[in-house]
């Protein structure tokens, strides 16, 4: 027995399950809606994908870097500095005030980050040349055979910790495997690539900021060289008794011109020496992105089978088929009783 509401005069009513129902009230006889028990109950939702939260795969630590570098820094002017200390570089590097060392460490900081992002791409293209839907396996990927091409990328997916690509398709199919609509898979691809190229761009974020520091810290070098002349040119002036120790003043002045626009020199040749690999690298990786998502095109997308809407219809049909079934014997019992 089934318990339901009459339309007519909204008294409750009750029944068999699928048969027609008389209100004992009004004496109206009707049939009660489907019930939720004749409808398929919903797949759950895949869990969420860690791809795209957070850090991404080729991100790097910026303070574990900033050390590596401060490190380096030091040892580049304990090991390498005092060598060349009377030349013109020890001069640009150790004899303009504390600026150079700033700029210094920066850019270290900047090159110790690409070096580790170099080295992460490599094994994103490593992964890249990995099949990571073999056909041996299956030609066409069904929601039966899902969980076997995702157990081979989950032990593809330890060869390869971090891949874009194998964390895409893995996903995916997950997806797939729990609802099986095509579409849906699409959408959810469509998703993560815009999630992965955020990614990517963030984590060049940093090392942009170097890149635009740089050259304003050696501005700051060079400001404050050119404000320590002009102070000593005053100083001379004021005590000068004769031209040729005004001469002798401007000569100074000059110098110190010149170094103080050393620190501006410097900035821009460390600057130009982060970009130009910075935005290799970047490039890089957005073409490893664009390969990734042609991959999934041709070799996830097309091979995807999920029975077409039919499969997806053909349990409410079935139950709309026996309640269509129970609703005509009731009628002819109906009629029989009339």
């Amino acid at each position: 027995m089934s318990s339901t509401t009459c339309p007519d005069c909204g008294s409750p009513a009750s029944g068999a399950a699928g048969a027609i129902v008389d209100c004992e009230s009004c004496g109206a006889s009707f049939y009660p809606a489907a019930t939720p028990e004749l409808l398929p109950a919903a797949a759950p939702d895949p869990p969420p994908s860690s791809v795209g939260e957070g850090a991404g795969p080729t991100d790097v630590g910026a303070w574990t870097s900033g050390g590596i570098a401060l490190v380096a820094t030091g040892a580049f002017y304990t090991a390498v500095i005092p060598w060349v200390l009377d030349t013109y570089l020890g001069e640009l590097f150790a004899g303009r005030g504390w600026v150079p060392y700033g700029i210094t460490w920066l850019s270290a900081w900047a090159a110790v980050m690409l070096l580790r992002k170099a080295w992460l791409i490599a094994g994103q293209h490593r992964a890249l040349h990995s099949d990571w839907l073999p056909r041996s396996l299956a030609d066409r990927i069904t929601p039966d055979t899902a969980r076997a091409f995702e157990s081979y990328l989950a032990r593809l997916e330890d060869a390869h910790p971090g891949s874009f690509g194998v964390r895409r398709v893995r996903g995916a199919l997950s997806r797939f495997r729990v609802r099986p609509d095509v579409r849906e898979v699409v959408d959810q691809l469509g998703q993560q690539a815009q999630a992965d190229a955020q990614a990517v761009d963030a984590s060049y974020t940093l090392v942009r900021v170097f890149v635009w520091a740089i050259p304003i810290l050696g501005f700051i070098g060079t400001v404050l060289g050119i404000g320590t002349a002009v102070a000593a040119f005053s100083d001379s002036v004021a005590a000068a008794i004769d031209l040729e120790v005004m001469k002798q003043s401007i000569g100074s002045v000059t110098t110190g011109l010149g170094v103080a626009f050393d620190t501006t020199l410097l900035a821009l040749v460390m600057s130009l020496v982060i970009m130009f690999p910075a935005s290799a690298l970047q490039k890089s990786e957005e073409d490893l992105l664009a390969e990734v998502d042609a991959y999934c095109q041709q070799q996830l997308v097309r091979r995807l089978e999920d029975g077409g809407s039919a499969a997806h219809l053909a349990p409410v049909l079935r139950g709309l088929t026996e309640t269509l079934e129970r609703l005509e014997a009731a009628l002819e019992l109906r009629r029989g009783a009339g």
